[in-house]
């Protein structure tokens, strides 16, 4: 894994939010009054803290991020140009949402969400985007959900069955009724779910036995973020691949998640089979944990200096 070259593009679809992140000791009670440290004000999101990772990775990204008209969307789109992302997808009359980030000293972090664009989709506009065969496309649940998501589920459950997807449902998972699932089943669709995610998606159980059946049942990719016991590909088909992960001292989980999904998709933009790009994935995501804040990705340089392969 000495030589990376990303070559397949990769379509990040969902949102871009203004994050302020605040450490303080332990999360207050109803009506409580305690001190907090100011942090950093930074811009994330799942998908752009996606994209921001891939282009840092020199990964050819689509940007299927929405901005909009307001202070936010300035600094997004300010953000944007520095990561060589052309903007695509604008909206007039709405400015993109924020995100309160409390993060405790164990590195958990809890979220105070205010949404805004991004969380809006129609038909029109996602019928913009430009798709290849080729292109993986990239989407995060948090913009799925409740009737303002219901056209970027339809756009992803229409996609050629062939045409590979990477989801991640995230915390909003139990908002996503089985039907979606379901519609996915049979296309070459990769989930991707943490120890929790996977409890609530596929039923109480041993993790991996409960994903290696959704996904037979499904025939569809289960992609399991089991923290310190690493990842596991259950495929319904051959017997689940366990991908160890690399230990490191926990900073910050903030962009974990995202990091994971990072660099799972420029593995897959560089032709990697799947168990080296959940390797890669591994990696981005315990370089991400062990620094303070999202933004810190690395790129391949210094993901080989951390991580030697």
């Amino acid at each position: 894994m000495s030589d990376f070259v990303a070559v397949t593009p990769i379509l990040v679809v969902g949102g871009a939010v203004g994050d302020i992140v605040l450490t303080l000791l332990n999360l207050p009670i109803s009506g409580q009054d305690i001190e907090a440290q100011p942090q950093e004000r930074q811009i994330g999101g799942c998908a752009f803290n996606v994209a921001r990772a891939l282009r840092c990775l020199n990964v050819p990204v689509v940007n299927g991020i929405p901005v909009g008209n307001g202070e936010w969307g300035s600094a997004i789109e300010a953000a944007m140009q520095q990561l060589d992302l052309p903007v695509l997808l604008r909206h007039g009359q709405k400015d993109n949402g924020w995100c309160l980030a409390l993060v405790e000293p164990s590195g958990e972090r809890t979220f105070i969400t205010v949404t805004g664009c991004e969380t809006q989709w129609n038909k029109a506009q996602l019928a913009t985007l430009p798709l290849t065969p080729e292109t993986v496309v990239y989407a995060n649940g948090c913009e799925m959900v409740g009737e303002p998501g219901e056209a970027l589920r339809e756009w992803l459950t229409r996609l050629p069955f062939d045409q590979w997807r990477l989801i991640d449902p995230g915390p909003r998972i139990g908002q996503l009724d089985e039907s979606f699932f379901a519609m996915l089943s049979d296309s070459n669709t990769l989930l991707t779910l943490n120890r929790d995610e996977v409890t609530i998606l596929c039923g109480e159980g041993d993790p991996v036995s409960t994903a290696q059946r959704y996904a037979a049942s499904h025939n569809i990719t289960l992609i399991c973020r089991l923290d310190r016991d690493g990842a596991w590909i259950c495929d319904g088909r051959n017997a689940p691949h366990h991908v160890p992960v690399y230990p490191v001292e926990v900073v910050d989980t903030i962009g974990a998640g995202d990091a994971h999904c990072a660099g799972l998709l420029a593995g897959l933009s560089a032709g990697w089979p799947l168990p080296q790009a959940v390797d890669l994935a591994n990696r981005v995501a315990a370089y991400i944990v062990a620094h303070r804040g999202a933004a810190g990705a690395p790129d391949w340089q210094q993901l080989q200096q951390r991580f030697p392969a």
